[in-house]
């Protein structure tokens, strides 16, 4: 029987929790998707191209998820709970003013957005009715992401499990009452998909912030304090611009392997969801090395920060590399659950073989890069992590298109790029230098 150490057991009981709330956020998002494909096809596709754009807040958001972890992590661990407090009510008020502009945007102008992609009138129309629906939420959306992250930094993780599960039970009644118009309201269609979810996200806020108000190690303290929100900015800004400059890789990477063919492109999409799954216990391990890091090195004890982090990127490398093994080894199995195209799963096939045996050195870029951000050494994880993406991954593979005629050598390049990086991410990491910076 294996028995874990004290340290072990710190990281799991952080990460696991968070795993499970990173699953509920995509159970909400396939419910949604199940109801509305009961509608029509236009609006399945409507509601898909939406959430691509959904999905993109998030790299807009992580410059107040940083921010709030860094500085949170760092005055829990030193003991500074009224600093943490007043951090949060920093970034508390500033996540609203930025989330404003944007909410704008996309109510009055979201038919542009699916205009420049070529969609159908149809398809413009409705999506241009979800995505202006559910963008009124964005100022609560954006309130909980700092909420949810200095829960995180405290390592208080099940607290957001434990809402995200009262979300979805709110959003499931509310689709199927909105949706479909039951106990009296009008049928809204793909109207009330967007304006469940929008209703899901403020009660959630409201959970938060009741929780802030009664139980949690922190309080909100309402104290005006500009100097905090400027090392909160300034120490997010490096992540917030490498989200920023990621997402377009992936498109590219979609784009490049689509040039072999559409049965290449459906065999990359259900490789990319089937491998979605493994990445959903590396993303809780960030989330513990984070909050772990950043309060040893708040507690003074820079060492044991170490430590932990080490322990995170075991934990999630022997995870994920299980997780890797069941990908190389049962393929065909994994891709016939998504189509019976022959063609198709041979390619997926292909993909989950070679990614497979790259989950282990993803755990590590994963769990390091979360390690050193929450250390604040956001603006190395940013150059390692773009110029990886895009010199060593999308460069070769593009130059790769022009010579090879099957999509199995771009995929072949990830791997290596993977390696690579995990490589320099650790060689940062155990330098130490991380360990004094300021923030």
């Amino acid at each position: 029987m294996i028995r874990l150490n004290d340290r072990y057991r710190r990281v799991l009981a952080i990460s696991m929790p968070a795993v499970f709330h990173n699953f509920m956020n995509i159970v909400q998002s396939m419910v949604d998707m199940l109801f509305v494909g009961r509608i029509s096809s236009v609006s399945l596709a409507s509601v898909g191209v939406s959430m691509q754009y959904t999905t993109m807040l998030y790299a807009f958001m992580s410059i107040v998820y940083v921010g709030t972890n860094v500085l949170v992590s760092r005055f829990y661990g030193s003991k500074e709970m009224d600093r943490a407090g007043q951090t949060v009510y920093m970034m508390f008020l500033f996540s609203f003013v930025i989330s404003l502009p944007l909410m704008y945007f996309c109510v009055f102008h979201s038919p542009f957005l699916f205009e420049i992609l070529g969609t159908d009138a149809e398809v413009v129309r409705d999506g241009a009715i979800y995505l202006s629906t559910y963008s009124y939420a964005m100022p609560a959306l954006f309130i909980q992401g700092v909420l949810f992250s200095g829960l995180n930094a405290i390592g208080q993780t099940k607290v957001p499990f434990y809402i995200s599960i009262f979300g979805n039970l709110i959003n499931v009644v509310l689709d199927w009452v909105l949706i479909f118009g039951k106990f009296g309201f009008p049928e809204m269609g793909v109207q009330g998909a967007a304006l469940a979810t929008a209703i899901t996200i403020y009660c959630q806020l409201a959970v938060y912030i009741w929780y802030y108000l009664t139980f949690s190690e922190i309080r909100i303290v309402s104290k005006w304090d500009l100097t905090l929100l400027i090392r909160g900015i300034k120490v997010a800004v490096p992540a917030w611009l490498e989200r920023i400059v990621a997402h377009p890789s992936y498109i590219v990477l979609s784009a490049l392997v689509a040039k072999f063919g559409v049965d290449a492109l459906a065999g990359y999409q259900v490789g990319l969801r089937i491998e979605g799954l493994a990445f959903m216990p590396g993303v809780g391990f960030i989330f513990a090395s984070m909050a772990l890091v950043g309060q040893g090195i708040g507690a003074g004890k820079p060492d044991e920060a170490e430590k932990d982090a080490t322990a995170a990127v075991i934990s999630a490398s022997v995870i994920m590399g299980v997780l890797g093994l069941l990908m190389a080894v049962f393929p065909h199995g994994l891709a016939r659950m998504f189509t019976d195209n022959e063609a198709t799963i041979e390619n997926a096939v292909w993909y989950l073989r070679i990614m497979g045996i790259s989950q282990v050195p993803l755990a590590v870029c994963f769990v390091v890069s979360g390690s050193l951000r929450g250390a604040g050494d956001t603006n190395v994880t940013f150059y390692i992590n773009t110029v990886s993406l895009w010199g060593l991954r999308i460069l070769p593979a593009w130059i790769l298109t022009f010579y090879v005629t099957n999509s199995v050598w771009v995929y072949l390049v990830a791997m290596i790029e993977s390696v690579v990086r995990a490589g320099i991410l650790l060689v940062r990491f155990r330098s130490g230098k991380w360990k004094s910076i300021k923030v």
